[in-house]
């Protein structure tokens, strides 16, 4: 393993694409004709390599701290924010938030679209992030607090729940 890697075996990290993931080891992968040590990150639903050299790889981050997980929190409590009805506006601001993979944006917008489904339906790209970005989220979450997202899930949507009333509270 290269002595100036970021990360070692049994870490979680979370891919842009992929979502959270522990690293398993290390194994010698051939990238562009040389054989590369390289990670080997289990997800849920897949497995990845990355070099093991690679420290500065945008689609790639430590799993976030509780300090940040306390953040999310403080985010989907709060009233959410009802953006403008146009369709182009959510879809970049989705696209703005799926490419940074920054857990406290993704919570903001996570709490936004389900106060946007709650007063309209959401259409198809919506929803699908919706759940890809609330997966990201919970899985996360769960991962830094070391439980399975099942029991993360009622206490989101609780959360949820709060940040929604506070909505129909202001429009009363």
């Amino acid at each position: 393993m290269d002595s100036l890697s970021t990360y070692s075996t049994g870490d979680w990290v979370v891919h842009s694409l992929y979502g959270v993931g522990q690293i398993k080891g290390v194994e010698v992968k051939p990238i562009q004709g040389e054989d590369t040590n390289c990670f080997q990150v289990k997800t849920r639903d897949c497995t990845y390599w990355f070099p093991t050299s690679s420290m500065d790889n945008p689609r790639i981050r430590p799993v976030a701290s509780q300090a940040i997980i306390a953040k999310v929190i403080q985010n989907l409590r709060r009233k959410a924010h009802i953006l403008d009805t146009d369709r182009d506006l959510w879809k970049k601001k989705i696209d703005e938030v799926q490419a940074n993979c920054d857990l406290l944006s993704i919570s903001i917008l996570v709490r936004d679209l389900y106060a946007q489904q709650a007063l309209r339906t959401l259409n198809q790209t919506e929803k699908a992030a919706l759940k890809r970005l609330e997966d990201r989220l919970l899985g996360e979450w769960a991962s830094i607090m070391q439980v399975e997202v099942e029991k993360i899930r009622p206490t989101f949507q609780q959360y949820i729940q709060e940040s929604q009333a506070k909505i129909e509270v202001d429009q009363t």
